[in-house]
């Protein structure tokens, strides 16, 4: 399982949290590029296209909510895949996140085991 050749978004504002998903994604090859909120994100995407991004749904400034809304309204980054990923687990929020438009949806902390396949069988 590699992630050669893919540069993945992390949007997350807790310290441990960037730190277990960057090094997920590292080991099996990714470049990880970290912004702590949506804005931070959304600039991002102006200098260059990743081949997903992993946002955090609860973070001040902008949370992975709004940025999907303004992700999937642009023609330029409407067909990047965007996946969630909560401290907030629940039925509920799943589906609400389904429902937003959200590629896959993830609950934390991320598993290494399962996170990278996942990834893979998204993206591929």
């Amino acid at each position: 399982m590699k992630l050669q050749d893919w540069t993945i978004i992390v949007v997350e504002d807790t310290f441990d949290d960037v730190e277990l998903a960057s090094a997920i994604l590292t080991y099996h090859g990714a470049t990880v590029k970290i912004a702590n909120n949506g804005h931070e994100c959304l600039q991002m995407l102006a200098e260059f296209e990743p081949k997903l991004i992993i946002t955090d749904l609860a973070m001040p400034g902008m949370d992975g909510w709004e940025m999907l809304q303004r992700i999937r309204a642009a023609d330029l980054t409407r067909h990047i895949p965007v996946v969630a990923m909560t401290a907030y687990d629940s039925v509920d929020v799943a589906h609400d996140a389904d429902n937003a438009g959200f590629d896959a949806y993830f609950a934390k902390p991320l598993s290494p085991r399962t996170l990278v396949q996942d990834l893979l069988k998204l993206v591929g």
